[in-house]
C-alpha cells in the first residue's frame, strides 16, 4: 500500500512522479517567463556611473503594503579592465506598481557631499554583498528581531587553502552585521556564489527518514573534475539548528548535488553555435555546460532550482586574460529532499537569454524569490550584453568601442529585468484532444475545498474524481457528480453534487482522479 502524503493546505505541483501514481495521455510542458522588454531600472544616478556603470546583483525584492522594495548593487566602471575598480554600493529603489521605479533618499551614507541618495552602504560592508538573502519573518516568535533578514556571502580563500562563505544579519535589510565566527561553512573546493533558502515543516513523506530538522539551507557552489574540466557544480549542506546557537549560523558539511553531464555539453555546443554572432570570444575546444548557482525555493513540497546554466565558449588564458568566456541562461530544477533533483523541461531554459540586441542578450542572473502580483509570479533578474568576465578579455580599445556603442543605444550596460510567469506556472501536464487520466497518491487534508490550478481551453474538458484507498470512488464524488470546472485561473473551484457541510474525505486518505481533454493541469491545492 502507498503511503499516504499529509499534504494539509499545501499547494502541489505535478512537476515529478512522486505525487503520482497513475498517468495516461497528460505532456509534460515547461513555460518560459514573459520578459518586459526594455529594463525596469538602469543606470541613471550618479553614483551608478550612467553611460558607463552598471546594475548589479545580487537583488533582493519584497512587497509589503503595496510598495515594491528592490535592494541592488551598482558595479562601478563597465565592463572595467583586469583589476580596474571603483566603489560599489548597495542601493534601495521603490515602486508602487512594480515597473517604475524611485530612489528615495535614505539619508544614510555620503556620496560627493550629500547624503541625498539611496545608498545603503558600501558594498563590501553590507551583508548581502552574495548571491541572495532571506526575509524570516515568519520565524519571528522564536528568533530574535535583528535575525529577521539573512544572507550568506562569499569570504574566499582562507587558513589551510579552505574557502568560505559567511552569514550576516539584519532588523530591516538596511543596516547588516557580519557573523562574528565566520565562515560558517568551508571547502577547499568551494567557488564564489552561494544562495540560501528556508525549508522548515517540510520534509519529503516517502523519505525513509527526515531530514535533519533544519530550518534554512545553503546552495554553494563547488568545483569537481568532469570529463577533463574543473567545472562549477551545485552543492547543498542544511543547517544544524541548535538552540544554544543563533539561527542560521551553523551547517552540517555540503554534499554534492547537482553536476553537468554529457547532455548539458552536447546542449550548451548546440546553443553556443547558435549564439556564434554575438559571441566576442569562441573557441569550439572550450565548449562545455557548468553551473554558475542556484537560486531555491519551496513552493508547497517541492523546491524549485533556478539553475544558471553556464555555457562556457573560451578560456581567457588563450588572449592573455583568466577565467572563461561564457553566456547564460536559467532553467529549472526541482526537488522534495533538496539532495536529489530533476531537471525538468527538457533542460530549456524558464528564463531565456534575449535577442541579439536585447539588454539582456548574453546572460540572465536570478537572485530572488517571485513577488506574488494577483495571479501572477513577478520575477526580477540582471540582465547582461556581454559575457562573462568580458573584463578580463577587454583591450582599453574594446571597452572605448563598448561605451561608445553604449551611448548609441546598440549596446546595453548591465540592468534589472522584469519577467512574468502564472502563479505556480512554470509546469504544466497537458491533455490533448484525447482524453487523458491522471490519477494520484493517497494524500491526507482536514481542508473543505478543492481547487485546481489549470487552464481548460474552450471546448476542453475537466473533472475530478475522489477515491479511497483501494481507488475505488466515494459515494457522491465520483466523475459523474462532478462538475465540469471550466475556464483559466490559479484558484478554480471544484464541486460536486453533494452538498455535505463536512466533506466525506476529511481526515482520511484519498486519491485524486482527473480526466481531462484540451487543459493544461498546473496543480491543485485543498484551502
Amino acid at each position: 500500500m502507498e503511503k499516504p502524503f499529509d499534504i494539509g493546505l499545501r499547494p502541489q505541483l505535478l512537476l515529478d512522479d512522486d505525487l503520482i501514481s497513475d498517468k495516461k495521455y497528460f505532456a509534460e510542458q515547461l513555460h518560459t517567463v514573459s520578459k518586459n522588454p526594455k529594463p525596469v531600472l538602469v543606470p541613471a544616478a550618479p553614483w551608478e556611473m550612467p553611460g558607463q556603470g552598471a546594475l548589479w546583483g545580487p537583488l533582493h525584492v519584497e512587497r509589503d503594503d503595496d510598495e515594491f522594495k528592490l535592494f541592488y548593487h551598482t558595479y562601478g566602471a563597465y565592463p572595467g579592465l583586469g583589476q580596474e575598480t571603483d566603489p560599489r554600493y548597495a542601493c534601495l529603489a521603490t515602486s508602487r506598481d512594480g515597473l517604475h521605479f524611485e530612489r528615495p533618499e535614505l539619508g544614510r551614507y555620503e556620496f560627493n557631499g550629500s547624503k541625498q541618495n539611496n545608498i545603503i552602504d558600501l558594498k563590501t560592508n553590507l551583508g548581502g554583498q552574495g548571491h541572495g538573502w532571506l526575509d524570516a519573518r515568519r520565524f519571528a516568535p522564536d528568533e530574535p528581531p535583528e535575525f529577521r533578514y539573512k544572507t550568506v556571502f562569499w569570504m574566499g580563500p582562507g587558513a589551510q587553502g579552505l574557502r568560505g562563505h559567511g552569514v550576516g544579519f539584519s532588523h530591516d535589510g538596511l543596516l547588516w552585521r557580519p557573523w562574528k565566527d565566520n565562515p560558517v561553512v568551508q571547502g577547499r573546493n568551494s567557488g564564489d556564489v552561494v544562495t540560501c533558502a528556508t525549508t522548515r515543516d517540510w520534509f519529503h513523506p516517502l523519505h525513509s527518514a527526515p531530514m535533519p530538522p533544519s530550518k534554512y539551507a545553503l546552495f554553494p557552489k563547488t568545483h569537481v573534475f568532469i570529463n577533463g574540466w574543473r567545472r562549477r557544480s551545485i552543492a547543498v549542506c542544511v543547517s544544524d539548528d541548535d538552540p544554544a546557537s543563533p539561527p542560521f549560523t551553523k551547517f552540517f558539511d555540503r554534499q554534492l548535488a547537482l553536476t553537468p553531464d554529457i547532455l548539458d555539453d552536447d546542449m550548451a555546443a548546440d546553443r553556443l553555435i547558435a549564439a556564434r554572432d554575438i559571441l566576442t570570444y569562441d573557441n569550439a575546444a572550450d565548449y562545455r555546460c557548468e553551473f554558475y548557482g542556484m537560486f531555491v525555493f519551496r513552493c508547497g513540497d517541492v523546491f524549485l532550482g533556478m539553475l544558471w546554466v553556464y555555457d562556457a565558449s573560451c578560456s581567457l588564458e588563450r588572449v592573455g586574460g583568466k577565467n572563461q568566456y561564457a553566456l547564460v541562461e536559467v532553467q529549472l530544477a526541482a526537488s522534495r529532499d533538496l539532495f536529489h533533483w530533476k531537471r525538468l523541461g527538457g533542460r530549456l531554459p524558464i528564463i531565456p537569454r534575449g535577442a541579439p540586441d536585447a539588454f539582456d542578450s548574453h546572460m540572465i542572473f536570478y537572485h530572488t524569490l517571485p513577488v506574488e502580483v494577483g495571479d501572477e509570479w513577478w520575477i526580477y533578474y540582471v540582465g547582461h550584453n556581454e559575457g562573462h568576465a568580458i573584463r578580463n578579455g577587454f583591450t582599453p580599445e574594446m571597452r572605448d568601442k563598448f561605451r561608445a556603442e553604449v551611448q548609441a543605444g546598440r549596446r546595453f550596460l548591465p540592468s534589472i529585468g522584469l519577467g512574468r510567469i502564472r502563479k505556480e506556472g512554470f509546469f504544466s501536464l497537458d491533455a490533448g484532444s484525447i482524453p487523458a487520466e491522471l490519477v494520484t497518491r493517497p494524500v491526507v487534508t482536514d481542508a473543505p475545498q478543492l481547487f485546481l490550478n489549470a487552464n481548460v481551453a474552450p471546448g476542453g474538458h475537466l473533472r475530478v474524481e475522489l477515491r479511497d484507498e483501494a481507488g475505488r470512488p466515494l459515494p457522491g464524488y465520483s466523475y459523474t457528480d462532478c462538475k465540469d470546472v471550466a475556464g483559466d485561473g490559479v484558484r478554480l473551484r471544484v464541486s460536486w453534487k453533494v452538498t455535505a457541510t463536512t466533506p466525506v474525505w476529511t481526515g482520511q486518505p484519498v486519491r485524486l482522479a482527473f480526466r481531462a481533454q484540451n487543459t493544461a493541469l498546473y496543480g491543485f491545492v485543498f484551502a
